[in-house]
């Protein structure tokens, strides 16, 4: 017991250590060869508990998920898109308005001509210009509707604001002009919204002629079918253009670049240049109009020929009478010898066409030289289409109240010289004032209901011959039988 007590008596005294922390045991080389080795642990291991399995969301939530998703990135992709709007908005904008190209705006020399026109200008280097794209440009450039326009060849371009009567006067003639372009200017006016109250149309005998010898290379053909498809409803060939590829310039950076550089290229020049840097030569006339040693083209639209060929003397004028005599028919009338009913049928439906749009129509047969018509008059078999055209007019307006001022016979217009004509073709506008009374007459005498009579005069068809003399002489010598 003693002894007992002693152990415990000392056990109390000594201090106990800690239990120790779990051993690993390395493998030895038995456990190399397979025998795994023995972990010694105070508490056995727990085992590890079995994964949750997750719950899978509803088919409802998982649609709203995904919505809300798209939505999510779709703003992202959104927003991007905002910030990015003003820069092609700019672009679009400066493209279409520089226009280097002449892509939408048209080409740069025919808009350089219009903008000094609509800005009071007159301007040089008229035989170099295209009269047709001038034309076109003006329609889609003028702000306002002019009051009066006048269509026709280079015979009516000696009709400007002074022998119209309007300060609002455009002439929209162009040389060469067939019906292609007499119609179309006066669509194209109507299709920008500005249509004219009056429009005054000098009519050439080849409008009536249906051959293609009557038609200009120069005239836009397709623009004239779509005027007949869209307007008049008269079936053609004419397909309306794909305007896709042609906007699609407008997003091309190679195009928004070449526009910039074009520009900061001319911004601030006297001298304006083109795309290749060609200089522009049309700038507005320095000094008196009057004076000139060039033809200019006036801001009303009308051409001023230089001086030395206004006035040149009578026997020079004839002699260019005398040359255009024998080349007459050449003049869009090679083998006229009648009346197309097409073109006379197409005539009418313009005629109607533009007076549904509000616009009083006057028409002017301008004269010719009166050496060329009298030598036409000694060959009338080589020129029948040419003499039909003037009594078809007149009893066309006759029926259908339509004012009608002029004749192609010089004849029948009082007073009228040969020194009022700058060759065989074209008069003066000296030779216009003794036939055309101007617009606002001719507006007052429909208003009284005294519009001169068509069919009061007839123009010469054949040569007067000694037999002709003494029949108007003695009328009653008609009715004598023949001896």
């Amino acid at each position: 017991m003693a002894e007992q007590h002693v152990y415990r008596a000392g056990a109390k005294r000594a201090n106990p250590a800690r239990p120790a922390s779990p051993v690993r045991v390395s493998r030895s080389a038995a456990g190399a060869s397979g025998t795994e080795s023995r972990r010694t642990a105070p508490y056995p291991a727990r085992r590890a508990p079995a994964p949750r399995r997750k719950k899978k969301p509803s088919l409802i939530r998982r649609f709203f998920v995904g919505v809300v998703r798209r939505l999510y990135f779709g703003s992202k992709t959104l927003i991007r898109f905002v910030l990015l709007v003003p820069i092609v908005v700019f672009m679009v904008y400066f493209s279409y308005n520089v226009d280097c190209s002449g892509l939408f705006q048209g080409a740069l020399a025919p808009r350089r001509i219009v903008d000094l026109m609509l800005e009071g200008y007159d301007v040089t280097n008229y035989d170099q210009m295209d009269e047709r794209e001038v034309v076109q440009l003006y329609a889609q450039d003028v702000p306002e509707a002019p009051e009066v326009i006048g269509i026709g060849s280079s015979r009516v371009l000696q009709f400007t604001s002074e022998l119209v009567g309007s300060d609002h006067f455009f002439n929209m003639g162009v040389t060469g002009a067939d019906v292609r372009d007499c119609m179309t200017s006066y669509y194209k006016m109507v299709t920008y919204g500005k249509t004219p109250k009056v429009l005054l149309w000098s009519v050439d005998p080849w409008v009536f002629y249906g051959d293609e010898a009557a038609f200009d290379d120069r005239a836009d053909a397709e623009l004239y079918d779509e005027f007949l498809t869209n307007v008049l409803g008269v079936e053609t060939d004419y397909e309306a253009p794909d305007p896709v590829e042609l906007w699609k310039a407008l997003a091309e950076p190679a195009y928004f670049q070449g526009n910039v550089d074009y520009y900061f290229k001319n911004r601030g020049q006297s001298t304006i240049t083109d795309e290749d840097g060609n200089p522009i030569d049309f700038n507005p006339v320095q000094g008196d109009p009057m004076q000139q040693t060039s033809n200019i083209k006036r801001s009303d639209g009308s051409v001023l020929y230089f001086e030395q060929f206004r006035d040149r003397p009578a026997d020079q004028v004839l002699a260019d009478a005398a040359a255009a005599s024998t080349t007459f028919n050449s003049v869009h009338m090679e083998g006229f010898d009648a009346l197309s009913d097409t073109q006379c049928e197409a005539f009418d439906a313009f005629i109607r066409y533009a007076r549904s749009q509000g616009t009083t129509v006057i028409l002017v047969l301008s004269p010719w030289h009166p050496y060329l018509y009298n030598y036409l008059l000694t060959e009338p078999d080589l020129h029948k289409g040419f003499f039909q055209v003037e009594a078809w007019v007149r009893q066309y307006c006759a029926q259908n109240d339509v004012p009608l001022y002029g004749s192609y016979d010089p004849s029948l217009i009082d007073g009228i010289e040969e020194i009022d004509f700058f060759d065989g073709l074209h008069c003066k506008g000296s030779g216009i004032a003794k036939f055309f009374p101007g617009v606002p007459t001719v507006l007052q005498q429909i208003q009284n209901g005294n519009l001169p009579d068509p069919l009061a005069v007839t123009a010469r068809v054949t040569a007067e011959t000694p037999e002709t003399n003494t029949a108007a002489a003695d009328p009653s010598a008609e009715s004598q039988p023949a001896a």
